[in-house]
């Protein structure tokens, strides 16, 4: 049996986009391409691997087998390519991150504009997922690191730093004086009554607020979306209230133009955690990184000296 590079990739844009057409858009090849590549890689393999669904395009189950092998053979050859290449020439080497949306839009590209100044040969790979897609992608070898919130016993994750942040509840300041009053301490009811924008399923910041909706035993409006600018910017506008990091709103929150609304158990402090994958080293990359960041003062070590070598 002899599967390419090219039709694992192929298999998993189909996967992702649910479509020839859109497959063929994210892989910059025409769609008969697709179809065609998709075709030699179902005789290769002897079954089915697609179906149509509608319009579009789905997975069989023995499809979605293939894809997830075909996700993890990928990473591995990504990240077999690239530590070849760093011991070749050490001071040539590629970190491989992934990061939820408040930290990929908010705090790495000010961290990675100060640790990036001192190693000019050093290149970041980085996707910007919710947490349940970046810790796939980690286990999938497709990333060194990811950032997000704190991980569950049950995933494989490693934490070897943190970094304190305050969640907080959202509003428009002008908007939550005429729902909630001047002291912009609402009542359970009135949060109830008032739309709240959540993120897609698979977002941590989206549990969050389920899980406070669940504590408050409220049945809000819900309005699904999928980017945390695009949450922000609704809150703005004044369009509904969110659980969001106070990192993503600092300057707005300091101008007045949002404010934290008081709704215990809210706000509350939370860590975004550093993690890698469990029972493997930190690549030498993600270790300078990672100590760069705790010297500057932007995260700190959890007690496990021995996974950064010291």
């Amino acid at each position: 049996m002899h599967m390419t590079t090219t039709q694992l990739k192929t298999l998993l844009a189909v996967a992702e986009t649910g479509s020839i057409s859109a497959a063929s858009r994210r892989l910059f090849v025409t769609s008969a391409a697709v179809s065609s590549t998709m075709s030699a890689l179902a005789r290769e393999v002897g079954v089915a691997l697609t179906r149509r669904v509608g319009r579009g395009m789905a997975l069989t189950p023995a499809g979605e087998v293939l894809a997830v092998y075909a996700s993890n053979l990928l990473g591995v050859m990504e990240e077999a390519l690239v530590r070849t290449r760093e011991a070749n020439d050490p001071d040539t080497f590629v970190l491989r991150i992934g990061a939820v949306a408040t930290v990929g839009e908010e705090l790495l590209p000010r961290w990675l504009q100060g640790y990036l100044a001192g190693r000019p040969h050093a290149t970041v790979s980085l996707e910007v997922a919710n947490k349940t897609t970046l810790f796939q992608l980690l286990d999938d070898h497709r990333v060194d690191m990811v950032i997000s919130g704190r991980p569950t016993r049950s995933e494989p994750v490693e934490v070897i730093a943190t970094r304190v942040h305050e969640l907080a509840l959202i509003a428009n300041e002008a908007r939550a004086h005429q729902w909630f009053g001047p002291t912009l301490e609402p009542t359970i009811d009135q949060v109830g009554a008032v739309t709240w924008l959540v993120r897609e399923p698979g977002s941590g910041t989206r549990a969050s607020a389920e899980e406070l909706i669940s504590e408050l035993a409220i049945t809000p409006p819900t309005l699904a979306v999928g980017s945390n600018l695009a949450m922000k910017r609704l809150v703005e506008l004044g369009l509904g209230i969110a659980v969001i990091s106070t990192e993503s709103v600092a300057h707005e929150l300091e101008t007045g133009e949002l404010v934290s609304l008081n709704v215990p158990p809210l706000p509350q402090r939370r860590s975004w955690c550093l993690g890698v994958r469990s029972g493997e080293p930190p690549t030498s990359a993600i270790i300078d990184l990672a100590r760069y960041l705790q010297a500057s003062g932007e995260v700190d070590f959890t007690p496990q000296p021995h996974i950064l070598g010291d």
